[in-house]
């Protein structure tokens, strides 16, 4: 079988993906506790939850730690799309450049009356990275973490509901935000799409990994799945 091989229960990075891949055991399933829906290590197609779930690669670009983008090369894709009413989320990602906005995970669909999902991004306007949230009515509203480092790994879990949204960061930072009405967070009406928005926005950056899970996080589950989280991205970068 050739592809990504398993060693010592470390992935061996490939630098293409044409190749046949088999599922490996990930520790964004093996190690955080919600029933993992989707796990992206990017270091093959793959999902690794076994879910079956696959990423075309298309302007992607293959990297030791994950898939990296560039303004004219374009995002990937997947073929995942999250259908529950709470879920939480784990990423690491890095912009490269800081004069340009960028959109590293989007999952929104921009629909007056029936806008759902979410993104990740960074503010050039603003220097910060966000989340970004789209109520029903097709308005947006983005919920910032106050502290932007360049050239560092931004680690994130983010716990979604209808009424609230909870996340931290790699720096132990905090973000919440209560919705008065609904938003539609976990039923999606499209894929994941990787380094690019929605509406076809670029990205200058690199995503390490991005993983689904079924339900809402506790502060504690958050605070572990950020640890596991840095110490897969750290590894990464170290290792090879």
């Amino acid at each position: 079988m050739s592809g990504l091989r398993l060693v010592s229960n470390k992935f061996i990075p490939v630098t293409s993906w044409d190749h046949d891949f088999v599922v490996v055991n990930s520790r964004l399933v093996d190690d955080i506790p919600l029933p993992c829906l989707a796990a992206f290590d990017l270091l093959n197609p793959l999902d690794n939850s076994g879910h079956g779930w696959k990423v075309t690669i298309g302007g992607g670009i293959i990297k030791k730690y994950g898939l990296g983008f560039s303004r004219v090369g374009g995002g990937a894709g997947t073929d995942f799309i999250a259908n529950k009413e709470s879920i939480s989320v784990v990423c690491a990602v890095k912009p490269n450049s800081f004069d340009a906005f960028s959109t590293f995970i989007d999952s929104r669909t921009i629909n007056n009356g029936a806008s759902s999902g979410f993104a990740v991004d960074f503010s050039n306007a603003t220097q910060k990275m966000r989340l970004n949230l789209i109520y029903p009515s097709g308005v947006t509203e983005a919920v910032q973490f106050p502290t932007f480092v360049m050239g560092e790994w931004n680690i994130f879990c983010f716990t979604l509901s209808p009424r609230s949204v909870r996340g931290e960061n790699h720096l132990g930072e905090i973000i919440t935000k209560e919705f008065s009405t609904p938003v539609n967070v976990g039923f999606w009406s499209i894929p994941l799409k990787l380094g690019t928005s929605v509406t076809n926005g670029t990205c200058d950056g690199d995503v390490g990994f991005v993983a689904i899970y079924d339900g809402y996080m506790t502060p504690e589950q958050r605070k572990n799945s950020v640890s596991v989280a840095k110490d897969i991205i750290s590894k990464r970068n170290n290792e090879y």
